[in-house]
């Protein structure tokens, strides 16, 4: 699954090219969510996509968090990824690792990583399907964007995880040493967690079936 010589890349080098600071939330989005709800259930996993000499692929944390995921989940496992129609050849693999529902979100907002757009999408999508837990990769983009994810939806980031977990609809992790919990006493649903790469095996490829549902970005008023 791997890519030789280390060519692999997550987007095309681009830049938004309006001046504003990539670390700031949009104005308004701390008061839109509000999913501390008792309905809340399943896991919802972003799969970074790595683009290499031979076409796109998922990251093997990624297929990690998502391995793990569906293997202690007893609801639903959505898998959420951003890119273009070349990404359609990646679903029998998602499907075969245990995803129900993949989100592909594939405007052309979607082709250059963007940690505002991406954040404010997938928490478009965790509005629609309530997941108890959300998980990403602890690559630099997984952990940017867990952070704006849990600042939007004002729940705690469990950073870096060695262990992942789960009683019922509760997600209970372990962190890594020396890291700490961004937020504490916030809403209870989803929890939000980064889990660090080869914590858990990478699974081995087969094609499965499920649906895909086509999404659009988030736009900018």
């Amino acid at each position: 699954m791997g890519c030789s010589g280390g060519s692999c890349s997550t987007c095309s080098s681009c830049s938004t090219g309006d001046g504003r600071d990539d670390n700031e939330l949009p104005p308004g989005m701390l008061d839109r969510y509000d999913l501390d709800q008792s309905t809340a259930d399943g896991v919802l996993v972003w799969l970074e996509v790595l683009h290499c000499p031979e076409g796109p692929r998922i990251s093997d944390c990624s297929m990690q968090a998502l391995s793990r995921a569906t293997g202690i989940n007893e609801g639903r496992t959505y898998a959420v990824i951003f890119g273009g129609q070349d990404l359609k050849p990646l679903y029998p693999s998602v499907f075969g690792c245990g995803a129900g529902t993949i989100y592909h979100v594939r405007d052309k907002g979607s082709e250059c990583y963007d940690s505002n757009v991406y954040s404010i999408t997938i928490c478009d999508i965790i509005d629609r399907v309530v997941p108890s837990a959300v998980i990403l990769p602890a690559s630099e983009r997984g952990t940017q964007l867990a952070e704006k994810i849990s600042e939007i939806l004002g729940v705690e980031f469990n950073p870096d995880c060695t262990s992942i977990d789960m009683d019922g609809r509760i997600l209970s992790t372990v962190p890594a040493p020396l890291s700490q919990f961004m937020m504490s006493n916030r809403k209870t649903f989803p929890k939000v967690a980064t889990l660090i790469a080869d914590t858990y095996p990478t699974p081995e490829t087969k094609e499965g079936q499920g649906t895909a549902i086509y999404w659009q970005t988030w736009k900018k008023a």
